[in-house]
């Protein structure tokens, strides 16, 4: 359990570092201007040639503004198309309010009586939908018939889709994978985004089972196995996740089940390498190049006929002088040395 929660942190921090490093070069320096261009005037940041770096770093540059301009377009149609296909599904459902005898079930599970419909011929047991105002959405089978639940396997259900309804997790879920379908080049984001909604189905079964026990959530998981779960074109929370079954139920059950997530060695290497040249093309941003206005006009450095700009991005290596000197003091390449 304690390992479970350091976990749930940690997929947290690692989320707040990916958004908070891939979006600083775009949003830092064009939408909150918080860049006052610190570079502007040199040509060198120790030996490492600035406008060498600028120029090699430029075409990076622009291609991140143009994926995160596509990303958050790709993420707005998406969830604008789930959002109308979850109205639409949700307006069609036969619904009724709980009966007399099911109102019990609801107070027991820490819900109002307003908070839960009862459908009729509801093909999954439950699920959580609504941004604002969450309500649960319950099979009518799991209260009366054939495949009713026991009442304290009703109860488990219903406790476990209020926690839901209390974090608001529709809209916590819409917004994780919005973002990391927007940032899409960083597939890392996604694996962590998925594992967060995991973890929200692990706590949503502990606080199940303070109400109900963990064996009758259990109980409650193994009956109810078979069902079908809600379809990912929807912008619900559904009780039944298939891929997530065994290991709710094993550590319900008393066993030691370490959680796997979904990260792997090449999703994280991939998102290293893509943060450290967005990071690095920010520095775009903060230096300009020898024919800008706020750059000193006195000299022309690093214009060399014919010579890659890779082949003077070291320039000033073993060359004694400050580690920011002023335009292209003591460069040995700058025009006129």
């Amino acid at each position: 359990m304690v390992g479970e929660r350091r976990y749930q942190r940690l997929l947290v921090i690692g989320l707040s570092a990916i958004l908070m490093l891939s979006l600083v070069p775009v949003v830092g320096t064009h939408l909150l201007g918080v860049a006052e261009r610190p570079l502007s005037g040199s040509d060198h940041l120790g030996a490492l040639c600035l406008i060498a770096l600028h120029e090699l770093l430029s075409p990076a540059h622009h291609l991140l503004h143009l994926l995160v301009a596509v990303g958050f377009a790709w993420a707005l149609f998406e969830i604008t198309q789930k959002t109308l296909r979850t109205r639409r599904v949700l307006n069609g459902l036969p619904v009724r309010g709980l009966a007399s005898h099911e109102v019990e079930f609801a107070e027991r599970s820490g819900l109002s009586v307003g908070d839960v419909c009862v459908v009729a011929g509801l093909p999954m047991p439950a699920f959580t939908a609504g941004w604002w105002r969450p309500r649960v959405f319950v099979a009518e089978a799991l209260l009366g018939g054939e495949r009713a639940l026991l009442p304290d396997e009703a109860v488990a259900v219903l406790a476990h889709e209020a926690t839901h309804v209390r974090r608001r997790d529709p809209i916590r879920f819409l917004l994780l994978r919005m973002l990391a379908r927007a940032l899409f080049w960083i597939p890392a984001l996604r694996a962590i985004a998925d594992d967060i909604a995991d973890e929200a189905e692990i706590m949503a079964d502990d606080a199940a089972s303070q109400v109900t026990g963990p064996f009758t959530v259990a109980s409650a998981l193994v009956k109810l196995g078979a069902w079908k779960s809600p379809g990912a074109s929807m912008a619900v929370v559904g009780f039944l996740r298939p891929d997530l079954l065994e290991r709710r139920v094993r550590r319900l059950v008393g066993e030691d089940f370490q959680p796997r997530g979904r990260l792997t060695g090449g999703s994280v290497v991939v998102a290293s390498m893509v943060l450290a040249v967005s990071m690095l093309s920010g520095i775009v941003d903060v230096h300009d190049l020898p024919n800008a206005p706020e750059h000193p006009g006195s000299h022309q450095h690093c214009e060399h006929d014919g010579m890659f700009a890779a082949g003077h991005l070291f320039c000033r290596w073993r060359v004694a002088g400050p580690v920011l000197p002023a335009g292209a003091a003591d460069c040995p390449h700058a025009h006129g040395s």
